[in-house]
């Protein structure tokens, strides 16, 4: 009975964990949040090699999964809502669930040990992403597009699928800045396979491929990449960082930074213990 309570404990946290990614994936992308969530390398591991003991693999991603698409096709709409309507609070709340992963994040980055000049490769990556980022804020968002192409739209997929995979990089900035940002949006909130096949043809390759040099890189330079990933994340908090127009929306704001930092703690110590639980089970047999 017990084997059974932790596998739905353990399907639940990945389903939500699922869909925090499929909501992250609408705004500055998924990949700082699977960091944070404990599941990036393993699903870079499972896009790169499908195949590859794929009973285990299919085991572990279908929840998160499952929780993606739910979170992107019932969100979207919702997203661009807040976004739209109360932007400073809804970047507070991913605030708040990129800082209650951090302690986990360093956990993993120093599952092999640490050196110090494992720091390079973050100082490298925090230069990269305040570039990037410097670049992204100074575009202007053009006028919105009211045709999307099929070449158009894979193409759409691919540099947002870039933004999703690369922890603390974002390239929704350039989708708004080429106005295709809103229809793409309209276009998964009404189902519209039109849009969605196309660009998901896009972003499923460029996923492929960069998953496939980010899983060589964990093999090969596990603590130099955690590290660059390190560094991209921290710095991706910067891009959460909203405005406030009084003191009593800072102080809201502020509220909701610290309730979605201790949901994020909660879901990561309720993985931790699930895993803890299965090593001792492992160990039994």
């Amino acid at each position: 009975m017990w084997k059974g309570i932790l596998l739905v404990k353990e399907i639940i946290t990945k389903i939500v964990k699922g869909i925090i990614i499929g909501v992250a994936s609408l705004t500055a992308g998924a990949g700082t949040f699977a960091i944070v969530l404990g599941i990036y390398d393993r699903c870079m591991e499972i896009i790169a090699n499908p195949f590859k003991n794929f009973k285990d693999n299919l085991k572990y991603i279908w929840p998160i999964l499952v929780g993606i698409a739910f979170g992107a096709a019932c969100c979207a709409g919702a997203v661009a809502f807040l976004l739209e309507n109360y932007n400073a609070f809804t970047r507070c709340a991913f605030l708040g669930i990129i800082i209650g992963g951090i302690p986990t994040l360093f956990k993993v980055a120093n599952k092999q040990g640490f050196k110090k000049s494992y720091l390079i490769s973050t100082a490298v990556a925090l230069v990269i992403t305040i570039i990037v980022t410097g670049i992204a804020d100074s575009t202007k968002e053009g006028a919105t597009v009211e045709y999307l192409g099929m070449i158009e739209l894979i193409v759409y997929g691919a540099i947002y699928a870039w933004g999703a995979v690369m922890p603390g990089m974002t390239t929704i900035h350039i989708l708004i800045y080429m106005g295709v940002l809103k229809p793409i949006l309209e276009g998964f909130t009404a189902l519209n396979f039109a849009i969605i096949i196309p660009f998901g043809i896009g972003y499923i390759v460029l996923a492929l491929t960069t998953a496939g040099m980010i899983t060589y890189l964990f093999k090969r330079f596990y603590g130099i990449t955690y590290y660059a990933i390190i560094g991209f994340s921290i710095t991706s908090l910067v891009m959460f960082i909203p405005e406030f127009a009084n003191v009593g929306q800072v102080i809201l704001g502020m509220i909701i930074v610290v309730v979605a930092t201790a949901i994020m703690f909660g879901i990561t110590k309720i993985d931790e213990k699930i895993d803890e639980t299965k090593e001792k089970e492992a160990v039994k047999v």
